[in-house]
């Protein structure tokens, strides 16, 4: 069930609801306002273009609709495209929107090839921005460390979570190290972070790291701790990736208003100010914020639709689609749907197969 940002509206008459459906439809297909006319034309609501205008004006007063200009047609609300969500969209999917998702990569790529891939893809089902942050938060478990040997004093340490986040980094050490002595610092070091959590491992005192064969090789050890703990960290901060900018570019109401696209790139550039939101979102499964609902005063020229991911079984982060207030609702939902499904089974074989 989709989660509604918006107080509870009064349920419309079957013959508004018909005409706010076409009104949307159209205003979602041109970008333009949307007049009487246009709307007996391509409809067949059976009814004459007087009766048309005279439900938009009440509509109007109503606040599902607004007029840009005095002798413009009219175009949907926050209010109005709210209603359209959940009352007057088709609820059909397609089978296109169903086969993006078939052309993700096999398992075994890290979480975040894996998260640009289906980003990838989803921008080009939707014609949209599409964006995803992972949710990493101090109950995330470490699931492997393996240390590598690149050189005699080098080691390659990679660290991996249990949501899939993989970090790769070369650590230098002051004593050299020989292949059985890293095996026995590695399987101390595995004691005691594997299956543990973020929150475990940060507050792990590298001073009271066991003894070993030698003082070398608990140094040896105290420093791949340290390392190990500093890329755990880095891995709980948070990521927000997005693709497909040049849909956002492409929309003429954009074209219109270069602030407002000024302004909806800085959020994306900073990053932060969305990826908190999506944190904060609550346990709905699928979310849309549409115009004025949105939080963050520069996106209140778009509509924001996201949905949870899994990896086995547990929330491992958000993906979803940015667009204009005009969104496509009826491709855009099932193509997050789609999205999200498909991700969680790609992640679920990945780390559990």
């Amino acid at each position: 069930m989709a989660r509604r940002r918006t107080v509870q509206t009064e349920m419309l008459d079957t013959r508004k609801a018909a005409i706010l459906r076409a009104v949307a439809r159209e205003h979602i297909r041109t970008g333009e306002p949307v007049g009487s006319q246009a709307i007996v034309q391509r409809y067949a609501l059976g009814v004459k273009p007087a009766t048309v205008r005279n439900e938009m004006a009440a509509m109007t007063e109503y606040g599902y609709l607004a007029q840009p200009h005095t002798s413009a047609g009219r175009v949907p609300t926050t209010r109005g495209y709210r209603y359209y969500v959940e009352h007057l969209m088709s609820g059909t999917t397609t089978l296109r929107i169903e086969s993006y998702f078939r052309r993700l990569p096999e398992p075994g790529e890290s979480l975040t090839e894996l998260l640009q891939a289906t980003l990838q893809l989803l921008a080009r089902a939707a014609q949209s921005v599409a964006f995803a942050a992972t949710t990493r938060d101090e109950t995330m478990r470490v699931l492997r460390c393996v240390l590598t040997p690149c050189a005699p004093r080098r080691v390659l340490s990679v660290v991996v979570t249990e949501h899939g986040e993989v970090d790769n980094r070369l650590v230098d050490l002051q004593y050299a190290s020989s292949q059985r002595a890293l095996n026995r610092i590695q399987s101390v070091l595995a004691t005691m972070i594997e299956g543990q959590t973020v929150r475990t491992v940060l507050t792990l005192d590298p001073a009271h790291a066991p003894a070993l064969e030698s003082p070398a090789e608990r140094e040896t050890l105290v420093s791949l701790l340290r390392a190990v703990q500093q890329q755990v960290q880095d891995i709980a901060e948070g990521e927000l990736l997005y693709d497909g900018m040049v849909y956002l570019l492409r929309l003429p109401e954009f074209q219109r208003e270069v602030r407002q696209l000024e302004a909806v790139l800085r959020v994306l550039e900073a990053r932060k100010p969305l990826y908190r939101l999506l944190q904060q979102s609550g346990d709905a499964e699928l979310h849309i914020t549409i115009g004025e609902e949105n939080p963050i005063d520069a996106l209140r020229s778009c509509t924001l639709v996201y949905a949870r991911y899994y990896a086995g079984g547990r929330p491992a982060g958000m993906i979803g689609l940015m667009g204009p207030v005009r969104m496509d609702y009826d491709h855009a939902l099932p193509a997050v749907r789609h999205a999200a499904n498909a991700l969680s089974d790609l992640l679920t074989r990945t780390l559990y197969s």
